[in-house]
């Protein structure tokens, strides 16, 4: 199995600083403040971060009312013109959030992965807080980036949310067969609604990873988002019984437990770049 950490090769960068029109519950904004923030020329951030050895970039950020990454589509003219200048010598993925198809279309020969919220879920949906849009949203938007986007569409899920039957998202996004499948694990966030529910069972987690494991051909990561309570013992259960191919930030002790191999990336990042991002 592989392991994926963000220390030098890969920065995660905020287009809109702190701001998100979004409430989730879980975040309120708590996780893009950990972000970079490109208050200066996003051109020139990257130049200078690739000139320092950076190789890639995750683009994030808040979003608007409608579910959309702020400046979604200027961000896009300037990742094209880097893009032009460092081919496949640099890499991007990006949270477009609930995007046009033409701005899919965009996407397609400009960012190399997709890591895409897929919040179908009744209580997922609900807890985004967006405004004049409907669940069925995010099958249209899913569906349109396998069809149209880049090569690379990573749908996330996350699990734990209180009393939500995510069994249907699970099922619709393995059958649209993306490249791969990431399950995030909320956690109650201190400064946010969240913090006042309790963790979510590590069984019940497992499951419903066993679920997306056997449906996707144990095509599936172990995203970021996960509490650190029950971090150990759900990771060593990931791995011990291979119920996928990719693991982010592991705890240290399982690391060397199970002697993983390393990569300075996010883990949706696309095996043709591994040779790249190997620790």
């Amino acid at each position: 199995m592989k392991a994926f950490t963000t220390i030098k090769k890969f920065n995660v960068i905020s287009v809109s600083g702190g701001t998100c029109s979004l409430n989730c519950f879980y975040c309120t904004t708590k996780y893009i403040q950990s972000m970079e923030p490109a208050n200066e020329s996003l051109y020139k951030i990257i130049k200078e971060r690739y000139e320092k050895g950076v190789r890639g970039f995750l683009i994030s950020g808040g979003f608007n009312e409608k579910g959309e990454l702020i400046n979604i589509e200027k961000t896009l003219a300037v990742l094209r013109k880097i893009k032009n200048e460092y081919k496949d010598d640099i890499v991007f993925n990006i949270h477009p959030g609930l995007v046009r198809k033409e701005v899919i279309e965009e996407m397609s020969d400009v960012i190399d992965m997709v890591d895409f919220e897929f919040a179908y879920s009744e209580k997922a949906f609900l807890s985004k807080g967006l405004r004049g849009r409907k669940r069925e949203d995010y099958l249209d938007v899913l569906q349109n980036l396998i069809d149209l986007g880049p090569k690379y569409i990573v749908p996330h899920i996350m699990l734990g949310l209180p009393h939500d039957e995510v069994d249907e998202a699970i099922k619709i996004a393995s059958s649209m067969k993306p490249y791969l499948i990431n399950f995030l694990v909320m956690i109650p966030t201190p400064g946010t609604p969240s913090s006042k529910i309790e963790l979510p069972k590590l069984d019940e987690i497992i499951d419903k990873i066993r679920l997306g494991s056997d449906l996707m051909n144990k095509k599936i990561s172990l995203g970021c988002m996960r509490p650190y309570k029950m971090k150990e013992e759900l990771d060593r259960t990931f791995i011990k019984e291979e119920l996928g191919e990719r693991i982010s930030n592991p705890t240290h002790k399982v690391m060397k437990e199970f002697n993983l191999e390393m990569y300075d990336a996010c883990c949706s990042l696309p095996e043709k770049y591994f040779p790249k991002f190997k620790m």
